[in-house]
């Protein structure tokens, strides 16, 4: 959305009457037609391409022409374009309104034909575009993470002008509990009440991977309930917004081994938080979270149990933030959801990518009990034994974390958070943008978050890169 993507198209021409040749420059496609009375013209194709799924698009066509008018029709793949033409372009090009699709078709197979006029014309196409086809809306709505209590509990006052000059209109702290109680809650409640005046909402945020299992629920159930009264007992304008749960269960070691079943107990532990909040909770999920049916089939159960989602398209490039970003924003739409998308502005170090092969020796042994494997790492060469395979480096390659974070770029940051506000209110769902780590200039803003008292004996810390990428054993 939002590029030109004339490049991306392969121009077809048709007709009988043989009157259309279509050539390729270094400013675009020109299209000539001769006279002639049959229909005739270009095809567009889209090739493997599909349109995003439930948006309001229109598409934008810009160039010059000569001559007499050109049409501009969308069509299903195989069929005729209708006549006359759904719109006319004139001298400089013109747009068309798409239909969105259904969130839960198969993406159809589209393309564009522009039909030459009966008489001699041409057009030179310098851009095909999509853009959003509903009506500017004011989304400029942007939230993030205050990981550490500490920040806003010793420097309200400057939490509060840097979150108005960062335009927020959504914070969402994570809260100290003492004794089985929110601690400092006079200084939450001053604070939350400050935000408010400034017209920025107050959420609690809940996370830990071990939150999925059986001890990890009971702790935070402890902690919901603890929440709970605070809200109770303060009054209206100190009262939280909501509650968030960014309960990433696939870092649990056993998520490899049983997928379906994390998947299925995360759902679970989502239900039982709500139930005890007394309210709809909002969660966070991975990009890639729908891309397996268990995914899928979790979404599904939790559906009735929250208020809206923000889906971590961890990507600084703006095509592929929408495109991580679509099959959330047409399932939010579908699903009556709001879908914040969240971007990351947090150190990364570079990821490395290490490539072994089959080997009779290697520097890496891989052996299997039951259902379980385990690899091993050698600084010398290793043989192959009766239990385990050998495998050697072949090659490693290293993924430029700026790929992943802005990397706290202010000026590469605005661009895309402008950029993004525009091009995502095609969807109805959309709900604005969250940024993990807005600003890492104020130490404490953003940061890890702290495993769970039970999760530290027995789960690894995991690193900000695993906390952004799809695990490989899924």
């Amino acid at each position: 959305m939002g590029e030109n993507l004339l490049d991306r198209l392969h121009a077809r021409p048709f007709g009988s009457e043989e009157r259309v040749e279509a050539e390729r420059s270094q400013d675009g496609l020109v299209i000539r037609c001769g006279e002639g009375t049959a229909p005739a013209g270009v095809v567009l194709e889209t090739g493997s391409f599909h349109f995003p799924r439930a948006a309001h698009l229109r598409l934008v066509v810009a160039g010059l022409g000569s001559g007499e008018q050109f049409g501009l029709s969308l069509v299903e793949r195989g069929g005729d374009a209708p006549s006359p033409p759904q719109v006319l372009l004139d001298a400089k090009g013109g747009s068309l309104k798409l239909p969105p699709s259904r969130p839960t078709d198969v993406p159809p197979s589209r393309q564009f034909v522009i039909s030459c006029p009966s008489g001699q014309a041409s057009l030179r196409l310098k851009s095909v575009a999509l853009e959003p086809g509903l009506p500017s809306r004011q989304i400029s709505n942007t939230g993030t993470w205050l990981w550490r209590a500490d920040a806003w509990l010793q420097r309200p006052a400057k939490v509060e002008q840097w979150a108005v000059a960062s335009q927020l209109d959504r914070t969402f702290l994570q809260l100290k509990i003492d004794k089985g109680e929110v601690a400092h809650s006079t200084a939450l409640a001053e604070f939350v009440t400050r935000l408010d005046r400034r017209g920025i909402s107050a959420h609690a945020v809940e996370g830990d991977p071990a939150m999925a299992t059986a001890d990890g629920l009971g702790h935070a159930l402890r902690r919901v309930a603890a929440i709970r009264r605070y809200q109770i007992a303060s009054p209206p304008r100190a009262r939280l917004a909501g509650l968030q749960f960014d309960i990433e269960s696939y870092l649990l070691s056993d998520f490899a081994l049983d997928p379906t079943a994390i998947w299925a107990q995360w759902a679970e532990t989502i239900q039982a938080l709500s139930s005890a909040w007394g309210e709809p909770v909002s969660v966070v999920v991975p990009f890639w979270m729908l891309d397996s049916e268990a995914g899928a089939a979790a979404m599904a159960a939790v559906r009735p149990v929250i208020s809206n989602l923000t889906v971590m398209a961890y990507r600084t490039e703006i095509g592929q933030v929408t495109a991580l970003s679509e099959p959330w924003l047409a399932w939010g739409t579908l699903n009556g959801v709001p879908v914040s998308v969240a971007l990351e502005n947090g150190p990364l170090g570079a990821e490395v990518h290490r490539t072994f092969l089959r080997a009779e020796t290697g520097s890496l042994l891989l052996s299997m009990a039951g259902r379980r494997a385990t690899v091993s790492l050698f600084s010398h060469p290793a043989v192959a034994r009766q239990d385990a395979l050998a495998y050697a480096f072949h090659h490693e390659t290293r993924v430029n974390p700026a790929r992943i974070s802005f990397m706290n770029n202010r000026d590469k940051l605005a661009v895309a958070r402008a950029k993004l506000a525009r091009l995502l209110v095609a969807w109805p769902s959309f709900d604005g943008l969250m940024i993990h780590a807005l600003d890492e200039t104020h130490r404490g803003f953003g940061g890890p978050r702290i495993l769970l008292p039970e999760a530290r004996a027995n789960e690894p810390q995991a690193s900000d890169s695993d906390l952004r990428r799809r695990p490989a054993a899924d």
